[in-house]
């Protein structure tokens, strides 16, 4: 099965293609329905922020509950969809990473720590005062978006700092009250260890590969990881495979053997072996029950 990549374009509302959207959700769901109860993904930066409502979210084979007061944050190419249980409202806005770099020069998308990497949790449950808060945010950015007028996406990208700035303080005051640990150096060794993660996950599959490029000890690397994630450097490295190999087997044809080799294992009995110690089945039972 092939997941659809859907482009922002798709969504270009307004006729001038900023690369930006923002809707009610209820709206959203009348006009892409039956896009979205379909595992998808995009090519864009998506933030939802739930007021009502109960179902499930998946991102990345991971089960998220739907709820008011929840806000979800995607990524580009994270494979998703929702199902519900009862009605929802919101709102949902996206951009693309050209949208906020235009905008939003000398600050980094991957700062915010919502979008650091994909190891980080895609779900945050806000308070009502900060409830309350974002949906006078939304609210003024809907405003901006449907009026168009001089400037508008000037203050729609203002906004929309405000919103992730909002939510980052929540996220981070979150993180640090199941791991008091952590501190802003070892964030930054940990993003970039994410970073050559995601660009040598299938060339690199010992921690002693990543601490040299970062020159560090293996050690130091995996107290960084333990204190970031919880994770060990080691279990990091096996997830991001992982990741990649269920993508693979739910959206191309090629057989598991093809897909074995473009992650880099040495053979097909290795894979096999490493997906079904890590997902308690098969790549083959997978693929036929995904």
């Amino acid at each position: 099965m092939q997941f659809p990549r859907l482009p922002i374009e798709k969504f270009d509302e307004n006729g001038l293609f900023q690369a930006f959207y923002v809707n009610r959700f209820s709206e959203h769901l009348k006009k892409y329905h039956s896009d979205i109860t379909h595992p998808h993904k995009h090519d864009f930066y998506l933030t939802v922020f739930f007021q009502s409502g109960k179902g499930r979210h998946d991102i990345d084979f991971n089960a998220y509950p739907i709820r008011p007061n929840a806000v979800f944050f995607l990524q580009p190419e994270q494979i998703h969809h929702w199902e519900f249980e009862e009605d929802a409202e919101g709102w949902i806005l996206f951009h693309s990473e050209d949208f906020y770099r235009f905008y939003s020069a000398h600050f980094d998308l991957y700062l915010w720590p919502f979008f650091q990497s994909r190891i980080v949790v895609p779900m945050l449950e806000i308070d009502s005062q900060t409830a309350e808060k974002l949906q006078l945010r939304f609210a003024e950015i809907m405003d901006e978006y449907q009026e168009n007028t001089a400037h508008s996406f000037l203050k729609i990208a203002s906004l929309t700092q405000l919103i992730y700035s909002d939510l980052s303080r929540v996220y981070i005051a979150k993180e640090q009250q199941t791991d008091s640990g952590k501190n802003s150096r070892y964030q930054d060794h940990f993003h970039r260890f994410t970073l050559l993660l995601n660009q040598f996950y299938t060339q690199h599959k010992n921690p002693s590969d990543y601490a040299s490029k970062l020159a560090m000890t293996t050690k130091h690397l995996h107290r960084i990881c333990l204190a970031c994630s919880g994770k060990s450097t080691s279990q990091l490295i096996a997830e991001r495979l992982i990741l990649e190999a269920k993508r693979k087997l739910v959206s191309e044809s090629k057989s598991i053997a093809e897909i074995a080799d473009e992650l880099g294992f040495e053979n097909y009995p290795y894979f096999h072996l490493f997906f079904k110690k890590h997902c308690g089945e098969t790549p083959k039972q997978f693929r036929e029950r995904s």
